[in-house]
């Protein structure tokens, strides 16, 4: 058998729903030649493999967004070296958590099928141009969202799109500025709306794959790094304004219904999660970071958040348990009982509705526009059963520390912290550095306070360095400015 024909086997298990330890067994050269685009089952399994390679990014996407802001902390457990590293501003090109691997395999995927899908349309009578195009709206999403993260990880990063095929094929390449990093985002994202879909044909579908929603959503999120504030709230408009999605009610009767959005999940809340299914084999390691290594915990600055109301039922019982400060959204199967989850097969969010509401506060709040991005952050605390609205601030910075702690209380561990902390603080030419120092110091041990403060007065602090490997295997990459001289 063929190994290009091969690769189609252990692809379109995907489509099955089994385990994605396939993902393992890879051609000769990790290619996967022309001969292997004979049909639309052929690009969906390449396009699917882009969606499991982002669901084993997700420890980088939790570390990277969490490590270095201030909403969760190290546990007692056994740590990673690494990890620890990260979270003390120790961090050196060695280190393993530091690859950008996985963001790029998503890339290369999404390339394929941009390149290749159009070519399969006149071979296969059952791909036609409509369905061929709804495949690069993803495909197109999936290339978005993954140079999203890199480029607010590592700042300028080599912008690819073209597939990388075979080892014969030169895969050196420069770092580009991040300004076009953030436009072929943009281009991406824009791109991808035309041919999108606003449902799927099954709910895991809807709330796993790319749709209008989810690249409404990523764009909101772009634009409030590319300062284009008034696009951002008019993304948010969008999905608000839809009917499709909404905000879930925090409580019916006695019960918790915030907390279904994490246990089981797929609720009409959820844009854009991560799909994990135990009876499919598809299970994650939350329930082990969180709960049974302890590897994480509530940082005490989350907790002195929620001690501001007892109202919020967002706090003890929901999003963690008191006493050991577990993050019991990952672990529990109920709010409030003890109960804890059977598997570790919770989905991982990326977008929900509640975000969407605080870009847009956040968007309102740039513009100038106090009252109404009080408005906002008031829904999300009415939905939290918190009887006392807030009042709009007389500042800007006020009125953005005011929506940074409702994010703080509403995506703890989400893998969103750092990102709100450096989008802030960078903002027009770092007007709010200081904000941003003083917020990474409020979980910085008393001793090693002072060398993180003159670490991240140094903006290049605030990217990751290049990992050892890729600076060997492209000799084209140059180490990002801050750790030139470390190894």
């Amino acid at each position: 058998m063929k190994k290009t024909k091969y690769i189609t086997l252990v692809l379109a298990m995907l489509m099955l729903g089994s385990c994605n330890s396939w993902l393992d067994v890879q051609p000769e050269n990790n290619q996967v030649s022309d001969e292997y685009w004979a049909n639309k089952e052929e690009v969906e399994a390449v396009l699917g493999a882009g969606y499991v390679r982002l669901r084993d990014s997700m420890e980088e996407m939790l570390v990277w967004g969490e490590m270095r802001g201030n909403g969760i902390s190290l546990g007692y457990g056994a740590i990673e070296p690494d990890i620890f590293r990260i979270n003390q501003w120790d961090i050196i090109p060695g280190n393993e958590f530091v690859k950008w691997g996985n963001f790029y395999q998503i890339i290369n995927y999404a390339n394929m099928v941009i390149r290749y899908a159009p070519t399969v349309v006149p071979k296969d009578p059952s791909f036609s141009e409509n369905v061929m195009q709804s495949y690069l709206s993803e495909a197109y999403f999936l290339r978005g969202l993954a140079y999203f993260y890199l480029v607010r990880n590592f700042r300028d990063v080599p912008l690819i799109t073209e597939p990388y095929m075979d080892d014969q094929q030169s895969f050196e390449k420069e770092k580009s500025p991040s300004n076009e990093v953030f436009q072929q985002i943009k281009t991406d994202l824009e791109a991808a709306l035309e041919y999108s879909k606003e449902i799927a044909p099954t709910l895991w579908e809807t709330k796993g794959r790319s749709t209008k929603w989810a690249i409404y959503a990523t764009l909101a999120d772009l634009y409030l790094w590319t300062e284009e504030y008034e696009k951002a709230s008019q993304a948010c408009d969008q999905i608000i304004n839809s009917g499709r999605l909404g905000l879930l009610q925090g409580k019916i009767n006695t019960t918790n219904n915030w907390f279904t959005i994490f246990s089981p999940g797929n609720t009409n809340e959820g844009i854009f999660e991560l799909q994990f299914d135990n009876e499919k084999g598809q299970t994650n390691s939350l329930v082990s970071w969180f709960g049974s290594n302890n590897r994480y915990k509530i940082s005490e600055y989350s907790l002195q958040l929620f001690a501001d109301s007892d109202e919020d039922i967002r706090g003890a019982g929901a999003t963690y348990t008191e006493g050991n400060l577990q993050v019991w959204k990952y672990l529990g199967a109920e709010a409030g009982t003890g109960i804890p989850r059977t598997y570790s097969d919770q989905n991982w969010i990326i977008y929900r509705m509640a975000d969407i509401y605080l870009m847009k506060a956040e968007a309102l709040a740039m513009q100038g526009d106090y009252e109404e991005a009080a408005e906002l952050v008031n829904v999300i605390r009415e939905r939290a059963q918190l009887s006392e609205p807030i009042a709009a601030a007389s500042t800007e910075l006020e009125m953005l520390q005011l929506i940074m702690d409702e994010r703080g209380r509403e995506f703890i561990g989400e893998g969103k912290r750092w990102y709100d902390l450096l989008r802030v603080g960078s903002r027009n030419d770092y007007q709010y550095k200081d904000f941003l120092i003083s917020q990474v110091l409020l979980t910085a041990p008393a001793s090693g306070a002072p060398i993180i403060r003159s670490k991240l007065l140094d903006v290049n602090s605030h990217y990751l360095p290049i990992h050892f490997d890729e600076l060997k295997s492209n000799q084209l990459l140059v180490q990002n400015p801050y750790y030139e001289n470390l190894n």
